[in-house]
């Protein structure tokens, strides 16, 4: 069965709103909807944001949802017997909580309750003691306790800041997304990270605890071989999120921001959506092709707008004209998608230039994947830094580029000292990102032959973009994007400014591959745990892999989305989704780093008792023991 987040959100909401009262009769004809009745919706302060990104208001109408109320405001909900309910909440304590105040005073006719997750059976016993009044029809568990982005990308919600132990609501969300895939998988997480061996004990913990209720029976049984959670810490591979992407909706997030399918711009706001022909076809598109791309859909407009015209067909006969108006509304919709993609990537074309990204983009390729020798490229970058026109971030982002490739204190020294110089520097660097420069290397300590395999594996390449690389760095001439790309040959391969490839589609494809891993390009780093339930059905872990659920802590990247995209396409038999607990971009990433290293840093300041001063000791002692 296709990993599909689309059909899980569809098959959720249509079972949530397709109340058994709006139909009756068993037959074919009797169970058309006769019944439909206005209904009122109730969510809690976590559903409510869930039911935003997958529903407009006029598609919450079309399903007789008339009036959206929130549990928190429970003490002020107005009382109508007339209507019907569907409670959508999460099942923590809180919403609970206030579900049993409206149940013991209820202001509807009658209730169906749905929760997002699973709910204890203590709580299905307290509510049944507050239905004194008996209105409620039925209790559903659905497991969307996170929010599905598009068809293979998902993020979890943000755990409340007080809560107690945030690594439990962590699993309790990735095991609801297991749970509405269908699928119990072995679980493979980067045995590097402490956070991730917490986490994986976690949802082993709870896919084991749960074997007596039958949640996680026969979830495999169209399956040869186990799926696979695969847990990746975003400190193993801090470059990613560094690299100026060059594809759509990369390049959006990185200069716009996209907050869960939406880009805020100053006068409205866009909404990428399943129902946007352009975005879906253009998301993974590079600059060039994109720019070809909207010049192609701009010409079908006009073609058919023209086509269409009143004003030509003013001699049409009255059927005509009739067929001609009714496609109005459709020409509308296109006019607007026409007006709000070219508003985009006009703003993308006005930061790349403002930024000077030709030419950075085209120097942290070079760095990072080692196009040239480390003088030359030492050289470029001494060049960028005493150039003021560019800011004084992307001057730090290749710092950190040069020192996780060479690792040469007195050359990061060297570019600090040109960075202080207020002459060639636009705004002077913050205490923050100094300390970070210095302690980059440290903070993310990765291995050697991270570095080796990736210089390996464009030592072939780099011959042929030497020549034409360095050169055109701050030439003053416009760089375009389609010169460095062969037609006779894959994008991958020849265009210069998408020479990286991300750490995740190596580990992906050595899941995928085992017998072709090589050049320390392995899967060694990975431990491996086994639900009792995966157990029974398979034995021992098999070798091969056809599902792969992965969740990168720490945040990831469109680009990483982009990759386990095409690589689901071109394997028809590998099915992967893909999420984390943000969505970054370069920005977002260096105030995390900035946190990370201050956080170290005070860690490692610490008292007597060997606890920084901001922490609670009870706390440390606990995740200790």
């Amino acid at each position: 069965m296709t990993l599909s987040l689309s059909k899980v959100k569809d098959v959720y909401f249509e079972k949530m709103f397709q109340s058994h009262s709006d139909s009756i009769g068993n037959s074919s004809t009797d169970s058309i909807s006769v019944n439909k009745s206005p209904k009122v919706l109730i969510l809690d302060n976590i559903t409510t944001s869930f039911i935003s990104l997958c529903y407009t208001q006029s598609q919450l109408l079309s399903n007789d949802i008339v009036l959206v109320e929130l549990i928190e405001s429970q003490q002020n909900l107005t009382t109508m017997k007339n209507l019907d309910c569907i409670v959508y909440i999460n099942p923590n304590l809180e919403s609970i909580k206030l579900l049993l105040s409206e149940l013991r005073t209820p202001h509807y006719k009658r209730y169906d309750v749905y929760f997002n997750n699973m709910v204890g059976k203590n709580h299905i016993e307290q509510i049944a003691e507050a239905d004194e009044f008996e209105v409620i029809d039925k209790i559903i568990e659905l497991f969307e306790d996170y929010y599905i982005l598009n068809n293979e990308l998902f993020l979890l919600k943000r755990p409340p800041v007080n809560i107690p132990n945030p690594v439990v609501a962590e699993a309790e969300s990735l095991t609801s997304l297991l749970l509405a895939l269908k699928k119990t998988s072995i679980i493979k997480y980067d045995s590097n990270s402490i956070e991730l061996k917490r986490l994986s004990s976690e949802i082993l913990y709870v896919i084991n605890s749960n074997s007596n209720n039958n949640l996680f029976d026969d979830l495999n049984r169209r399956s040869d071989v186990p799926p696979v959670l695969l847990l990746l810490d975003r400190k193993n591979d801090p470059i990613t999120p560094l690299m100026t992407p060059w594809t759509y909706q990369s390049m959006i997030h990185e200069f716009l921001t996209i907050e869960k399918n939406v880009v805020a711009l100053p006068d409205n706001q866009i909404v990428l959506g399943d129902d946007d022909p352009f975005f879906n076809q253009s998301s993974f598109l590079n600059y060039g092709d994109l720019n070809d791309n909207y010049q192609k859909y701009f010409e079908k407009y006009k073609r058919e707008t023209k086509q269409s015209s009143i004003n030509n067909d003013q001699l049409l006969n009255i059927s005509e004209l009739k067929k001609t108006l009714t496609k109005f509304p459709e020409f509308q919709k296109f006019s607007t998608n026409i007006g709000t993609h070219v508003n985009l990537i006009s703003k993308i074309d006005e930061e790349l230039k403002k930024q000077h990204l030709w030419e950075i983009g085209e120097l942290q390729q070079t760095i990072i994947c080692g196009l040239d020798n480390q003088q030359t490229i030492k050289n470029a970058l001494l060049q960028v830094l005493q150039n003021k026109q560019i800011s004084t971030i992307n001057k730090i982002k290749l710092i950190l580029l040069y020192t996780y490739k060479y690792n040469n204190i007195s050359d990061v020294n060297a570019f600090i000292i040109q960075l202080n110089d207020p002459m060639i520097t636009q705004e002077p660097p913050t205490s923050e990102q100094i300390h970070l420069l210095k302690n980059f290397r440290v903070l993310f300590d990765m291995e050697d032959s991270v570095r080796n395999q990736q210089q390996q594996t464009n030592q072939d390449s780099s011959q042929n973009f030497n020549q034409q690389g360095l050169a055109n760095l701050f030439n003053n001439k416009k760089v375009n994007f389609k010169s460095f790309f062969n037609k006779n040959e894959t994008p991958e391969n020849d265009n210069v400014y998408l020479q990286y490839t991300p750490k995740l589609s190596g580990t992906i494809n050595n899941l995928i591959n085992p017998e072709n891993n090589s050049n320390g390009s392995n899967t060694s780093f990975l431990t491996t745990l086994i639900p009792e339930k995966v157990k029974q059905q398979y034995g021992s872990a098999p070798t091969t892999v056809q599902d792969i659920i992965i969740y990168i802590k720490g945040g990831v990247t469109y680009e990483e989305y982009r990759i386990i995209n095409e690589i689901s396409k071109s394997n028809n038999k590998i099915n992967i989704v893909i999420g984390g607990d943000e969505i970054l971009n370069s920005t977002k990433w260096l105030n995390k780093m900035y946190e990370m290293d201050m956080g170290n840093f005070n860690t490692s300041t610490t008292n007597n008792s060997g606890f920084s001063d901001g922490i609670d000791r009870r706390t440390a002692l606990r995740d200790i023991l």
